[in-house]
């Protein structure tokens, strides 16, 4: 039985229409009658395709072992009696050309102390999403967006409409061809952005990179080196409402409409936001550190999993506030733009850290679509999906069976 956390996310097609959902989601979306389509494993080339599940089956509360990996941190969450692709110790000595694709129960792993020596688990190093490349002004929207997820947040409006307020607001309302309910919808309850910045966001032309789409008034200085620059404009605002929940560092996320847009406003997203809670060091390495938003966080692995940057999970750590004598706990991660290890065919094998007990939680998974008829060489690939943190992972309906569980894949290693 192959059974996940129901808390693992996936990339999915709802209806035609992108997003990252959890298993638990994806049982009820299609206990609604959604078609739901996956990313999946298609050949022995590496190219991945679209699935269609058949249908998610939940298996009540189960024990669940988390399967950590030593560099990325990334982890996924099975009992111990699922199947996993898995891969030896010494997959990349000597001049080898090709990976075998075995499989084992996750309580067969070699986990020890040195992961040099321990097993190792295949990740996507890119979601393949379907969506138009962009521009950019596509990639200068997204930039603002990921600049305000990094230093922004939205001030509420403080008073109620007056019937003289009312009927200024109604005049404002004719001039767009509006009436005053669709007008009062249309300005929100949002009175302003505040962006935060400092004296480096202005040389560095962070800030007339979102000036140059949205206006703001002239900045607000708050100490020596820090600003805050406020925005009324409706576009800029619709444009967080549209893509974020979330008011705050604690709370906010980006919404799924993200993922439908373009790939260019993705990347500006990434840009946006590195440029804010980020700073560059060698080649194209970024450190992030950010609140415990675990929501956030999950994000910047899902947006670069869809652009194909590699990204590493660190140890978190606590630190002074400035503002006070408290101490707070920050998480960080590194992301690289580009991919520095070894892959193969958009595949990347990654060595087992630890693999521990998590106790009891609802357990999932999904049933997919056969790509091949039984008899043919091929339905290895059948079974097998990408989770929304890149793992090759196989579905509900794998069998223990000798003559479907090994298979060789050709692959020219690359780096």
């Amino acid at each position: 039985m192959n059974a996940l956390s129901g808390d693992t996310s996936l990339f999915a097609e709802i209806d035609e229409k992108y997003g990252v959902y959890n298993l638990e989601e994806l049982y009820e979306l299609h206990n609604q009658g959604c078609k739901i389509r996956v990313p999946a494993l298609l050949n022995e080339r590496g190219e991945k395709t679209w699935v269609e599940v058949e249908d998610v089956v939940s298996f009540g509360k189960r024990n669940l072992k988390r399967i950590t990996l030593a560099t990325t941190r990334l982890y996924v969450e099975a009992i111990e009696g699922t199947i996993i692709p898995a891969f030896g110790p010494r997959l990349f000595s000597g001049t080898e050309e090709q990976i075998n694709l075995n499989f084992k129960l996750v309580n067969e792993l070699k986990v020890t102390q040195d992961p040099r020596l321990n097993a190792t688990l295949l990740l996507a190093t890119r979601i393949l999403l379907n969506i138009q490349k962009g521009d950019q002004k596509e990639w200068d929207y997204g930039f603002a967006l990921g600049f305000y997820l990094s230093e922004g947040n939205l001030e509420s409006r403080k008073r109620k409409n007056t019937k003289l307020s009312l009927v200024s607001l109604n005049r404002y309302a004719k001039q767009k061809g509006m009436r005053l309910e669709e007008y009062l919808n249309y300005m929100t309850n949002v009175a302003r952005v505040c962006l935060s910045v400092g004296r480096l966001d202005f040389e560095r032309g962070y800030v007339d990179i979102i000036q140059k789409r949205f206006k703001f008034s002239k900045p607000f200085k708050v100490s020596e080196n820090g600003y805050h620059l406020y925005s009324s404009d409706l576009n800029y605002i619709h444009l967080i409402k549209e893509y974020t929940e979330g008011q705050t560092s604690h709370n906010k996320f980006v919404k799924n409409e993200v993922f439908n847009r373009s790939l260019k406003f993705l990347e500006g997203i990434m840009d946006g936001f590195l440029s804010g809670d980020g700073w560059k060091e060698k080649g194209d390495r970024f450190r992030v550190k950010i609140t415990t938003n675990y929501k956030l966080r999950d994000d910047l692995i899902f947006l670069s999993k869809a652009l194909g940057y590699d990204l590493h999970l660190n140890n978190g750590q606590f630190a002074k506030s400035p503002s006070s004598n408290n101490y707070y706990y920050h998480l960080q991660l590194s992301v690289f733009k580009n991919w520095h290890r070894r892959t193969a065919l958009g595949l990347i094998r990654e060595r087992i850290k630890s693999i521990e007990d998590v106790g009891e939680k609802e357990a999932y998974n999904l049933v997919l679509k056969s790509l091949y008829p039984k008899n043919d060489k091929r339905s290895v690939f059948n079974h097998l999906f990408f989770t929304a943190y890149g793992f090759l992972v196989s579905d509900a309906i794998k069998t223990l069976d000798c003559g479907v569980l090994s298979s060789s894949l050709p692959v020219p290693l690359s780096s």
